[in-house]
């Protein structure tokens, strides 16, 4: 429905109070934002219901919501930054347990979270996890949007709160980062690392 349906119309069939058009949304937009959520902060029951609030929450305002152009970029901007409030909110009340065990697993990858084919080789698959790890936080965070959630710079500038320019600039310097030991790859060709990268997270596992 939400290829064939215009995003600004389905957004004012939810303000106008159509509960089909909202019901959609939710199942369409619920498993990547399930899988970017886990990734950022773990622990999946605390991500599940802050996924729910924020939908009641649109529900229940859903007269006095503005205009939104880009629902995907919407929803992802607003459950990152509920994600981080309601995290710090839950710290400060000292509910969540094993909080620095979680810290330590955002925006990690494992080999097992990827499934195996042959177009690419588990040592090349290796490397490339290995080297996307070691990437600071916020950029493996621009990595798994790109390439898992397939998002555009101006998106991703928008869910980060980065300028536009910023991540475009930087991006050719996080590709070469992600080029070291792949023999085969030269590190001023940028354009097979990127080709690499989209082929290595469509095998990555939807939560």
């Amino acid at each position: 429905m939400l290829k064939e349906i215009n995003e600004e119309i389905l957004w004012k069939k939810i303000k106008e109070g159509d509960h089909e058009s909202f019901s959609h949304v939710f199942k369409f937009y619920y498993p990547s934002l399930f899988t970017y959520g886990v990734k950022l902060v773990g622990m999946p029951d605390f991500v599940r219901d802050q996924i729910q609030d924020l939908f009641i929450g649109i529900w229940d305002s859903r007269q006095g919501l503005g205009d939104v152009k880009n629902l995907k970029a919407y929803l992802f901007v607003s459950l990152r930054r509920r994600l981080f409030a309601k995290k710090k909110e839950t710290l400060n009340l000292g509910s969540l347990t094993n909080i620095q065990e979680e810290d330590c697993n955002t925006l990690f990858f494992e080999n097992s979270e990827f499934i195996d084919k042959e177009y690419i080789s588990s040592n090349l698959k290796d490397i490339l996890i290995r080297n996307v790890n070691a990437l600071p936080k916020n950029q493996r965070e621009i990595i798994f949007l790109k390439f898992f959630h397939q998002l555009t710079y101006r998106e991703i500038a928008e869910i980060i709160n980065l300028k536009e320019q910023s991540i475009k600039n930087i991006m050719p310097k996080i590709l070469k980062k992600l080029s070291d030991g792949l023999n085969d790859i030269s590190k001023d060709d940028i354009q097979d690392v990127d080709i690499l990268l989209f082929n290595l997270f469509l095998l990555f596992r939807v939560k």
